[in-house]
């Protein structure tokens, strides 16, 4: 066995088998899943806080025109 050979036996070590595809592509959809949901988490706190500056900025401008 030659260098190039250890090296090849030594990496297919670390290569995926048939066998652990589903324990693989359900870790990687729950990542997925879990970073979708911190997303649209985020996404719609940030439309709420928006929402409320924009209601104060409206508020105080108003309230800043009044006689």
């Amino acid at each position: 066995m030659n260098g190039t050979e250890k090296q090849a036996a030594f990496y297919r070590g670390y290569l995926i088998d048939d066998r652990s595809l589903a324990p693989l592509g359900t870790a990687l959809a729950t990542i997925v899943g879990l970073w979708l949901l911190v997303y649209l988490v985020s996404a719609i706190g940030g439309q709420q806080a928006n929402g409320f500056m924009a209601e104060r900025v409206a508020h105080a401008s108003f309230a800043s025109q009044s006689p």
